[in-house]
Order: structure tokens, then sequence, then C-alpha cells
């Protein structure tokens, strides 16, 4: 929502430019969107639904077995967070309180294309509800994001060695392997530079010179430049911390390789931990390149399809893995979803930016 020259809410309608790149993002969403499905659908027709099936009876009564790997992940991940409050700023919430919270924002990051932002506010949002200032909530989920990127860049490189040993496409996949990495370390230098420089400073002076006025931004400038601060100063004054939650996050990314390495087995297909490596780092790749599509869909199918065949596992249980994996993924979205919903967030408030409206 806008604010007019007094600072008052307005309800008029959005100017052309923005109706026109709206217009553009959703074509672009429903593009790739179509594509991710249609290739999907392809490789589907290509293994033989006949296979695809047979690989999934072999799971029989074993089949929510494939949901465990992911639950040790997720627990990983939340002690990642914890270290990225620093020493003393969880301000007495529970080890399962942090579990919780982030559970309901990730379940929004995997449903919703907002480029990770409309779940890390419902996370600030959540810790606000349990009495930690909104400096120390927002900080700690940037900070923890921060953490989490620089440790899939660090996955992506052993990824990346994994799979230049199992591939034999030669110099080609080696040369997008280079650019891969190259720019996942660019896009961390980045985020360390606006970090430096300050984030919501960053967006108060884009918003200037565009000429917007964001309310939230305008009223609460002062607190949001303390966020700046803090988040800043955290590198500096608790960088063990940094490095302790950064370490855990990439034990979160290697530990995501099990489930594919369970699954493989009791579909009888036999793996080896370079395969599992290989295909587990790039599948999040694809991921990030389809952050625009509402959970990747089609678009991460159609990559791991691909990635297994690249690495030298059937094509057939590649679809087969590929659609179980989405069935967990479904699942842990619907648990995340019912705590979004117990803890009444609302959409409508996520959308206008409130749930961040600073009250502390």
């Amino acid at each position: 929502m806008f604010a007019d020259e007094h600072g008052h809410g307005t309800t008029s309608s959005p100017p052309p430019d923005q109706l026109r790149r709206n217009a553009v993002r959703t074509a672009l969403r429903i593009a790739l969107l179509s594509l991710g499905l249609a290739l999907f659908g392809w490789f589907l027709h290509r293994a033989g639904p006949k296979e695809v099936l047979t690989a999934f009876a072999k799971l029989g009564w074993l089949a929510p077995v494939v949901l465990l790997p992911y639950g040790v992940v997720y627990v990983v991940d939340t002690l990642g967070w914890h270290f990225a409050f620093g020493q003393r700023l969880t301000h007495g919430l529970g080890f399962w309180t942090l579990f919780r919270i982030r559970w309901a924002g990730e379940a929004i990051n995997n449903v919703i294309p907002s480029v990770y932002v409309g779940g890390e506010a419902v996370k600030v949002y959540l810790l606000r509800k349990r009495s930690v200032p909104t400096l120390n909530a927002a900080a700690s989920v940037v900070i923890g994001r921060t953490a989490q990127t620089l440790s899939q860049v660090m996955f992506i490189l052993s990824g990346s060695i994994a799979l230049v040993c199992l591939a034999s496409e030669g110099p080609s996949l080696a040369i997008g392997i280079v650019v891969i990495i190259l720019g996942g370390c660019l896009a961390v230098a980045i985020l360390f530079a606006i970090q430096r420089h300050g984030i919501f400073s960053i967006a108060t002076k884009v918003t200037q010179r565009l000429n917007l006025r964001i309310r939230s931004l305008a009223a609460n400038r002062e607190k949001w430049q303390g966020i700046d601060r803090q988040i800043w100063e955290f590198y500096a004054r608790e960088t063990k911390q940094f490095f302790l939650s950064t370490g855990t996050y990439l034990s979160g990314w290697l530990l995501d390789t099990v489930e594919i390495f369970v699954v493989a087995p009791l579909m009888g297909v036999p793996i080896h931990w370079n395969q599992a490596l290989a295909v587990e780092a790039f599948v999040g790749v694809a991921k990030v390149l389809g952050l625009f599509v509402p959970g990747a869909l089609g678009v991460q199918e159609s990559s791991i399809v691909f990635l297994c065949r690249t690495v030298g596992l059937p094509e057939g249980f590649g679809v087969a893995y590929a659609i179980l994996r989405r069935g967990r993924e479904a699942v842990y979205a619907f648990v995340g979803w019912l705590l979004v919903y117990s803890d009444e967030v609302r959409l409508k408030d996520l959308a206008s930016g409130s749930v961040l409206e600073s009250k502390n």
C-alpha cells in the first residue's frame, strides 16, 4: 500500500508501469510453469508410465520412510538459525518453538513465489508474537538466510566435484559448472555488500529515487536502520556464531542427500554417494532458477530427471523420485500451512507488509 504526501493510506489503482510489470511477471511465471510441466511430461512419456509405477510398487509400505530424512534436515536447519541469533538474543524461546516458526515460514517460501521474502516476513511476525523485539527478530532472519546461502554455495561446489567425476559430457559441462559456481559466489558477495551498506537504507534510497512512499519504511525508518546496524555488528562481534550457523546449515544440505540415497535402494536402484550428492546439489540450483514459479513446479521435476540421467541413474527412477519428492514436499508444506493458520497469520497482512511493522 502507498501513502499520500500526508502519510495516509490510499486505495488508488496502481500506476500503468506497475500494471505492465505485474503482467510481465505473471506471463513469465505461466511460461516457465508450462515449459517445466511440458518437459516433465515428455520425460514421463519417454521413461514409460509402467516402469514408473513398478518403481513405486517396490516401495510398498516403506513409502512413509521418505518423510524421515527431511525431518532431520529441518531440525538441523533450525539449529543453524538458532546460532544466527547470537549467544544471548533468543529471548528465552525454546528450540522447538523456533522449529515450529521456521517450519511455518518455509511452508510459505515453498508455495508462494515471493523470492523467500514472504516466508522470512512470517518468521519475523511469529517471533514478534512471542515477544522478540523486531530488531532482533529481523536481524536473525537475515543472518540465518545469509548463512544458509553461503553454505549452499559450498554444497554446490562439492556437488560440482562429484558431477565432474561422474559425467561424461566433457568440457562443456565443466564450463557450465564453473559459471554456476561463480554466479553463486557473486550472489554471496553482493548479499554481503548490500548488508554492509544496509538493506533497509538501500530500500529507502531506491523508493525515494522511484518517488514511491511506502508507509512502513517511512514510519519505522530509525528502527530499520537499527536492524541494519545490528546485522553488520553481528558479523564483527559474533563471528564464531556465524561460522557455527553456516557450518550447521552446510550439514543440513549434506543431509539432504540422504533422502535419495535411501529411496533408490528401496526402489531397487543401486546408487553411489557421489550420484546422490550431485543430484541434490543441482536440484537446489534448479529451484533457485524456478523461484518465480509456485513451488518450482515442473522446473524441479525436469531437473531431477535430467540430473539422474546425467549421473547414470535410470530415467524411470528419476521420474518416480521426482514425483515422490513432490509428494514429500506437499506433506511438509501442508503441515507448515496448518502452523501458519494456527498462528492466525493473514495473507492480506503478508502482502501489504504489515507483519513487519514494528511495535517494539
